[in-house]
């Protein structure tokens, strides 16, 4: 791969990590709201059961993304590096 593509794919993978994290936020207001408000009008994410479709969502789901995208942006980053040190 040439350094334009991997600088692309990097910040790709940049993007797709802050969209998990900002889900991973919004998760994470989900479950405060629903633990403070023990009322009939509780936010919920779907479930599998409900929606089989649709794939789930959970904070381990959504963690786990996180790590699997932060681990190919290193792979990435050190293509990138190694590209730079190769053309000195």
């Amino acid at each position: 791969m040439e350094l334009e593509q991997l600088n692309d794919k990097k910040q790709d993978i940049l993007g797709q990590i802050r969209a998990y994290e900002e889900l991973q936020l919004g998760l994470e207001h989900i479950e405060r709201y629903n633990r403070e408000n023990h009322s009939k009008d509780e936010l919920k994410v779907f479930t599998m059961l409900y929606e089989p479709h649709l794939e789930e969502i959970t904070e381990i789901s959504v963690a786990d993304k996180i790590e699997q995208l932060t681990n190919n942006l290193l792979t990435i980053s050190e293509k990138i590096n190694h590209l730079k040190m190769n053309a000195k």
